[in-house]
């Protein structure tokens, strides 16, 4: 039986999804299988995802789209190790990623759940910066910001299998299961990247809309949970259309860039080659 199991939901990836599998294939840590579920892709994908001869991989594809929450959720019960990681399919990993955090539940095996910083590449494995992330004080900062980016996660596949991903809230589904989870759960961050995170630096305004709309959705459900749930929902509610607006006129004024580039931290030259260096050697 696998320590770690290694779950990938695809869908049209056909440009990215082989560099993805060569990533976890090249893993300094070596006692993984990996899960490919395949989300009813019409391009190349699943040829792409054969053509790798490895005893580990598995595939599970039965042609319908049925949404990424549903296909994490069918990953999670299939999978036997006892540490599940997320991973996308268009992502890279860092060749010592598995070796990490498995050596970080030994160490501190009280944890349900950790993630990790990462480096951000557009889609021609440009490195745009490093993105980071902290963990919330209180729920209500869970509700502000999301702690983990999410295929940087690793955690305790009973964990997983006990909360499960909320099938009708695709976009923030990975926000529900940590609002939901937090005040049940121990968390923790590694604080150096561990995955190269593909985040083009294009504004998508229909797409942000619909995540904008989801979001609301999910205060809604989960503001039982917060301190002055009438309160702080509406404020929740208010900031996420007002960044909305702004960001339509951002769009508008073709000064998304202003945006994009606050997300990331820029690197230094000697960073950028050194990661550039991990990148071509995934």
């Amino acid at each position: 039986m696998p320590h770690v199991t290694i779950g990938i939901p695809c869908y049209n990836a056909e440009k990215f999804l082989a560099q993805s599998i060569a990533s976890v294939i090249n893993q300094t840590y070596q006692d993984w299988e990996l899960i490919i579920v395949d989300d009813g892709s019409t391009d190349q994908s699943m040829s792409i995802a054969r053509s790798f001869n490895d005893v580990r991989i598995r595939i599970i594809s039965d042609g319908t789209n049925r949404g990424i929450s549903y296909r994490l959720n069918q990953i999670i019960q299939e999978a036997k190790g006892e540490f599940f990681c997320r991973m996308d399919a268009d992502d890279i990993m860092f060749p010592e990623r598995i070796k990490i955090q498995w050596e970080y539940f030994q160490g501190n095996p009280e944890i349900n759940v950790i993630g990790s910083f990462a480096v951000v590449i557009d889609d021609d494995n440009k490195i745009l910066g490093i993105r980071k992330t902290s963990l919330p004080n209180d729920i209500n900062e869970c509700f502000k910001a999301v702690p983990f980016i999410h295929p940087t996660v690793m955690g305790q596949t009973s964990w997983f299998k006990n909360f499960g991903y909320t099938n009708d809230l695709k976009g923030v589904e990975d926000a529900d299961l940590w609002i939901r989870s937090f005040n049940h759960s121990k968390f923790s961050i590694i604080e150096e990247p561990l995955l190269f995170y593909r985040d083009p630096p294009q504004l998508k305004i229909k797409t942000y809309r619909f995540r904008i709309g989801q979001y609301i959705r999910l205060i809604q459900r989960n503001k039982p949970q917060l301190k002055c749930p009438k309160f702080t929902s509406n404020k929740f509610i208010i900031v996420s259309i007002a960044k909305l607006y702004t960001y339509s006129i951002l769009k508008f004024l073709k000064l998304e860039s202003f945006v994009m580039k606050r997300r990331n931290i820029r690197l230094s030259t000697n960073e950028i080659s050194k990661y550039n260096s991990i990148l071509l050697h995934k």
